[in-house]
């Protein structure tokens, strides 16, 4: 969603940033684009459901150095007023220094990167780092560099509208892009650490989370995880999507007060390693939950460790991959597919909870301890628990009389950014 919001406590900071200040200095890098390929198998296996180009070909815009005494632009792009930086201009921003008392805030139709080079800083109004609009708004953590980004009890509103200005430490209207070689250190008081309010993406990184107010990551759209290493304690869930959430590497951790990695839509997991405890249910999907590899470590204290809404054969499928699934006693469970069944083709399921899904095996090596509805063997070939089933099925075929199919816009492509 592409939409200018009207800040008007932030009225004046955008008027003094159409003056840039300090010297011009801009260069041009290299011009070659990181493809990074975010696959997840659709209903044939084999669709490719989004690619994201990583842009590198950046305008140097400047440096913005923070302090208590106030905030120096070296550059063009930016202008600086009360402890707020408003950037107007795209390109490429190095952001460095301390302050306890500021935010930047964002406001450009053009692509905005910001490096990170050991910045520590805390806002008392909201948001440390405000997209209130802007292409595409990428946040890269130097190479080396310890980032620390801590935001305000409460958040400021917008008179016109009356409503909270962000949405999370790291909040934008666009997409969001996390990447670089550094460590980024987040405090969430008030809502989510970071969220978009279209796509988000993190491609590397050590990223630590700590949500005493809602999310750890949140996204209205598609979130994607291709890589970093990324521990979240969260009040509420770990990384949610509004919409569909892919895993395709990287390694996440962490514990939760209520869900852990949760899609209102259909969920993918194709690699990486997840370790995560949670209070309520690890892995929810409202959809459909497709995991395909990687190592996976999910312990629910009071819900399902994998739970799917679908509440069709084979909303559940496993085609590879190690899991080991811990969920709570009766009425709850390991792995719920509601009233249909979980379909394996692969893999190695370890699953252990009070009460189970019947599960479907053409494959794989399964494991399960608790009470299950299960006529273990099903469709495609009665292989015993633990045990090669008769007639496994290829990655991404379903079983006869499977009536679900995962939504069809998931054959679609991402915009280039």
């Amino acid at each position: 969603m592409k939409k200018r919001i009207v800040l008007s406590i932030l009225a004046i900071m955008m008027v003094a940033a159409v003056t840039a200040c300090g010297n011009n200095k801009t260069s041009s890098k290299s011009t070659t684009d990181t493809i990074t390929a975010t696959a997840a198998a659709s209903s044939g296996g084999t669709e490719t459901y989004n690619v994201l180009t990583v842009k590198t070909d950046w305008e140097e815009k400047g440096t913005i150095t923070f302090s208590d005494s106030g905030i120096d632009i070296s550059g063009s792009g930016a202008a600086a007023e009360d402890g707020v930086c408003t950037i107007t201009e795209g390109g490429s921003y190095t952001l460095t220094g301390a302050s306890e008392d500021c935010s930047i805030v964002i406001n450009t139709e053009e692509n905005v990167k910001l490096i990170l080079n050991d910045v520590t800083l805390t806002s008392t109004t909201g948001p440390v780092i405000y997209g209130s609009q802007v292409k595409n708004l990428y946040i890269e953590m130097a190479d080396g560099t310890t980032n620390n980004l801590t935001d305000s009890d409460t958040y400021a509103t917008d008179s016109t509208t009356g409503e909270e200005i962000g949405k999370g430490v790291i909040s934008c209207e666009d997409d969001v892009v996390i990447l670089g070689e550094g460590t980024l250190n987040i405090t969430a008081n008030h809502k989510h650490g970071i969220v978009s309010d279209d796509k988000l993406y993190v491609e590397s990184g050590i990223i630590n989370i700590t949500s005493n107010g809602t999310d750890g990551m949140h996204a209205n759209d598609l979130v994607c995880i291709d890589g970093g290493n990324i521990n979240i304690t969260a009040a509420s869930d770990l990384i949610e999507s509004e919409d569909v959430l892919v895993v395709t590497g990287g390694e996440i951790t962490g514990s939760s007060e209520d869900e852990g990695i949760e899609s209102k839509n259909s969920m993918y997991i194709n690699g990486g390693t997840i370790d995560i405890t949670t209070a309520d249910d690890s892995l929810n999907a409202s959809y459909y939950i497709e995991i395909n590899d990687g190592e996976i470590t999910v312990t629910s204290e009071k819900g399902d460790a994998i739970d799917c809404n679908g509440n069709y054969e084979g909303c559940i499928t496993i085609n590879g991959g190690t899991i080991n699934a811990t969920g709570a006693d009766v009425p709850e469970g390991a792995i719920d597919a509601d009233h249909a069944s979980v379909v394996i083709n692969g893999g190695t399921v370890n699953a252990e909870g009070g009460t189970n899904s019947q599960v479907i095996e053409n494959g794989g090596e399964v494991n399960i301890t608790g009470n299950t509805n299960a006529n273990m063997g099903g469709m495609g070939g009665r292989g015993p628990v633990g045990g090669q089933g008769g007639g496994q099925m290829e990655r991404g075929q379903r079983p006869e009389g499977f009536e679900g199919e995962p939504p069809e816009d998931l054959n679609g492509e991402a915009p280039s950014l």
